[in-house]
């Protein structure tokens, strides 16, 4: 296989992971801002979610220090499960950008 083919192969999988944790990271936030009853959950997350420096997530993170959580426990544990998801995505992720330099620097 050249190296078009392995970088295109890498920016896909890559894009999809990159899709997966905007999905986990909207999913994470949204569960926390329902459970804390902050108006505009859906809101929230797609801003905490969007962004590509995290200053969205900053931007929750200030609104939500004035909240109290109020998590069930089945709540609790979907939210730990997200969170594992969201960490094994961010190690893919880099994973595949290493790759794609690898391949880059080998095929160049």
């Amino acid at each position: 296989m050249n190296a078009i083919g392995i970088l295109i192969i890498l920016g896909v999988l890559f894009v999809i992971a990159a899709f997966s944790l905007f999905y986990y990271v909207f999913s994470l936030v949204l569960l926390d801002a329902k459970s804390r009853g902050i108006k505009n959950p859906k809101f929230w997350s797609l801003v905490a979610a969007g962004g590509q420096h995290g200053e969205g997530l900053l931007l929750y993170l200030f609104n939500r220090r004035k909240t109290v959580s109020n998590m069930t426990a089945t709540e609790s544990a979907r939210f730990l499960q997200l969170k594992k998801k969201i960490y094994y995505l961010m190690a893919v992720d880099l994973f595949l950008f290493l790759a794609a330099l690898i391949a880059l620097m080998r095929f160049t």
